[in-house]
């Protein structure tokens, strides 16, 4: 239940920069809707690689799209932070899951070379490195209050990944 609230609470953030009296472009607009989706499809049907591989390539296509059309780098930059963070966290989703579930051939003595990294820590980093672009794109070039609190919004709403 939670976990649902935290995505819902991203969906919202996903298209809260959408509000207000700023002008986007239509690129960026078409972006934060594609981010609003993903996040509603992740509310509806969970965190599970049917949905997760897809809807990063949505967001990377996204990504792609939105830089195509980039006249001044700061415009569109959180945007791309985003877009670029979320699809990444969702190519993450299932070495997750299944790193996170024992399975019997896993807990059988095989072979191996070392415990390898767990992909949450990455996930951690990954999300502490959004968190600081986000904040420092603030700082830097006042990419506005909505875009920010749309940022952490996401940010919360992709949490849930690392459980």
């Amino acid at each position: 239940m939670v976990m649902t609230v935290l995505m819902a609470l991203g969906a919202v953030g996903a298209v809260l920069p959408l509000f207000g009296r700023r002008n986007h472009d239509g690129r960026v607009r078409w972006a934060h809707l594609c981010m609003g989706a993903v996040m509603a499809a992740m509310v509806v049907f969970g965190m599970n690689a049917t949905i997760a591989i897809p809807a990063s390539l949505v967001l990377i296509v996204a990504a792609v799209h939105v830089t195509a059309g980039i006249t001044t780098p700061s415009s569109s930059g959180p945007c791309v932070v985003d877009l670029t963070c979320m699809a990444v966290l969702l190519l993450l989703t299932p070495s997750i899951h299944a790193h996170s579930v024992p399975d019997a051939v896993s807990a059988a003595p095989l072979h191996r070379h070392g415990a390898g990294l767990d992909p949450r820590l990455v996930v951690l980093a990954l999300l502490a490195a959004w968190i600081g672009l986000t904040l420092n794109m603030f700082h830097r070039s006042h990419s506005g209050r909505r875009a920010t609190a749309g940022s952490l919004l996401m940010i919360v709403g992709m949490a849930p990944v690392v459980f």
